[in-house]
């Protein structure tokens, strides 16, 4: 079982920075396990760290819509992004292709280079506000569950 628990905390740490693993979700799920399988924990922590990476998960799902909207983006700038970001798994730059998913999602829409320019910037600030703070719950959870088991 803790090969399970240790396995499903390295794939959350993955899916932090590749968005085809849900990486909180993973990480959450490993926290969950390690509560009833190590009945000596202190519950209610580890429950609200699961919550919690709950929380960053739906959040993060969000983030690239509300950044993109900040600024003055449409929906289209966010499903370009996404698009982007989709494409971009086969290649190491999957940031710079939502960020040409997001220019051309919004210039299809608006056809005005500096609004779409504005836009693709956010949408990409947007991905990377949720990748950091996908990562750092990824990484701080099994910190906090190995000092759990150690402490």
């Amino acid at each position: 079982m803790e090969v399970a628990i240790v396995l499903l905390f390295v794939a959350g740490i993955v899916g932090a920075v590749l968005p085809v693993l849900p990486g909180p979700l993973l990480t959450a799920a490993a926290l969950v396990l390690s509560q009833y399988y190590f009945e000596s924990f202190e519950g209610m922590n580890l429950w609200l760290w699961a919550i919690i990476g709950v929380v960053v998960f739906v959040a993060d799902y969000l983030l690239p819509s509300l950044f993109t909207k900040m600024g003055g983006g449409s929906k289209a700038a966010s499903r370009g992004a996404l698009i982007g970001l989709v494409i971009g798994l086969v290649t190491p730059f999957f940031i710079l292709s939502a960020f040409v998913g997001a220019l051309v999602g919004e210039m299809l829409h608006t056809g005005n280079v500096f609004k779409s320019l504005k836009a693709a910037v956010f949408a990409v600030m947007g991905l990377f506000t949720g990748m950091v703070m996908k990562l750092a719950y990824c990484i701080a959870a099994p910190l906090l569950y190995s000092y759990a088991l150690v402490g």
